[in-house]
């Protein structure tokens, strides 16, 4: 038996069912709940990989800059180490249905032997229509689980191989700050695995893009199962005046004409809140008269995060902390 099928023979295994999963831990097996990933989140990872996709085709204005939907920080765990919890970036991504997990993988190996011997870039957009013929079908798609490779067989690798247990965390960019913690158990996949070939085929389909360093080979890969999802995302906390600390100013605002008709424009049962809240942010701001600028600027720094809004109403999920 070669080295690679002992170690193999060696890793933890899990047993997934539809809504359940059971894991080998070192201190015996545990069952535990299966989520699926939210649909505001799915969405928000639909939104970041259709701006990387135009990029990839020469868009610089689409919102794809930094792909952090597809890199979230995964977090394993070591108790012996002195500093026992290990973090690095990972590129994330989906699997198919056990239905479907066939024919997709036959289609991302029609598109690499039809694209073979094509200019890198003359292919691109074949590359394209194909993954997003899976990404985004979400018919398709099991959200209880996302994917990675590994490639390097060092912390991340051993800290799992002994406890199948990670986090993954998303944080994306200004001005939402999505942010979500995904607890997951770990199963992890030799390359004879069917699975593994679909998650080594959604890499290597842009092994030579620029966002990429090149690799050799991808002896594993890691299924994810998702068993808590967290909204992390910042929001505006309800004042408790015993606790602020920043210096106000008091009296009456003055406001400026146009920023009144602004306001009056809104339905009659809001004015007073809307006038309210944005009095309150000038105050905070250091601010006596109420411009149209002024105005605009409180509704916007205002506005919750509507992925935010969203999320609170999603079950087995905690506010920032």
């Amino acid at each position: 038996m070669s080295a690679l099928l002992k170690m193999e023979s060696r890793l933890p295994q899990i047993s997934v069912e539809p809504e359940a999963m059971a894991i080998d831990l070192p201190n015996g097996p545990k069952r535990m709940p299966l989520k699926v990933l939210p649909e505001q989140l799915v969405d928000w990872m639909d939104d970041g990989r259709r701006g990387m996709y135009e990029r990839l085709r020469g868009n610089q204005n689409s919102n794809g800059m930094f792909f952090s939907q597809h890199l979230p920080v995964l977090v394993t765990h070591n108790p012996d180490s002195a500093f026992p919890f290990n973090c690095g970036n990972k590129g994330v991504g989906f699997l198919p249905k056990a239905e479907y997990l066939e024919e997709y993988t036959e289609l991302y190996l029609k598109t690499m032997e039809q694209t073979r011997g094509l200019p890198w870039a003359k292919s691109l957009e074949k590359r394209l229509e194909t993954v997003s013929e899976f990404n985004f079908n979400h018919d398709v798609i099991d959200y209880r689980c996302l994917t990675s490779l590994e490639i390097f067989e060092k912390r991340t690798f051993s800290n799992l191989c002994s406890m199948p247990l990670a986090s993954l965390h998303y944080t994306g960019t200004c001005p939402s700050y999505v942010s979500f913690q995904l607890n997951c158990g770990v199963e992890i996949l030799g390359q004879e695995d069917p699975r593994h070939t679909f998650v080594m085929l959604s890499r290597t389909m842009f092994e030579y893009d620029s966002f990429h360093i090149t690799q050799p080979q991808f002896p594993y890969a890691y299924l994810f199962w998702i068993s808590e999802v967290h909204d992390k995302t910042p929001h505006r906390v309800e004042e408790q005046p015993d606790k602020v600390q920043y210096l106000s100013q008091t009296g009456d605002m003055q406001w400026d004409s146009e920023a009144i008709e602004s306001v009056n424009r809104a339905p009659g049962m809001i004015r007073q809140h809307i006038r309210e809240q944005v009095e309150k942010y000038a105050r905070e701001r250091g601010f006596q008269n109420i411009s149209l600028d002024l105005l605009q600027e409180a509704k916007s720094n205002l506005n919750e995060c509507p992925v935010s809004q969203a999320a609170n109403k999603t079950s087995n999920q905690s506010t920032s902390d």
